[in-house]
């Protein structure tokens, strides 16, 4: 069980948390869009209903991009059980970008490794983990939300790096910065 979001993380972490799940909660449009997927290599196993996708990966839909070194989706009955990004080993991390509501600023993630898991309506972001609306950050090792729950888990690295936040003061974060007169 994760444990409850603090009350000074609740802001960030609900404007997060509406674009973590793989169109559960982003731009009305997007999950009607086609889901478009680009790679050097494919392997698609209907047996097992997995399909593996390696090398420059892109997957888009609607304002949703992941970009990976390799993606790997489940399915079972014809529906999406997990998908899992995985950026290059030792390298460039696996990327996630989505604009969650109209006018809303773009929610970025990386990390080595991006795993939405459909049926228990989890993401989580583990190895140098990262997530970015304008100004507002959350970092850890690792990140996992709870997507039902509004809850979020994080960790720092053992005996490395401990989970920071920023969230900037002024201003709502989930709407892009009014321009400043010259």
């Amino acid at each position: 069980m994760m444990p409850p979001i603090i009350p000074s993380a609740a802001r960030l972490l609900l404007l997060l948390s509406s674009t973590l799940a793989v169109s559960a909660m982003a731009l009305p449009d997007d999950r009607d869009q086609p889901i478009e997927i680009r790679a050097e290599q494919v392997e698609i196993d209907d047996e097992t209903g997995i399909a593996v996708y390696e090398g420059a990966v892109q997957l888009d839909q609607g304002s949703l991009r992941v970009l990976a070194h390799r993606l790997t989706i489940h399915t079972r009955d014809q529906s999406v059980t997990r998908i899992v990004a995985e950026g290059v080993p030792d390298g460039e991390p696996a990327r996630y970008r989505q604009i969650p509501e109209v006018d809303a600023a773009p929610i970025e993630a990386h990390a080595r490794t991006i795993t939405y898991l459909a049926t228990e309506q989890r993401v989580e972001l583990e190895g140098n983990a990262h997530l970015r609306q304008l100004d507002d950050t959350f970092a850890g090792d690792r990140i996992a939300y709870d997507i039902r729950d509004r809850r979020i888990a994080a960790s720092g690295a053992r005996g490395g790096d401990p989970v920071t936040m920023t969230i900037q003061p002024g201003r709502r974060s989930d709407r892009p910065a009014e321009p400043q007169p010259d």
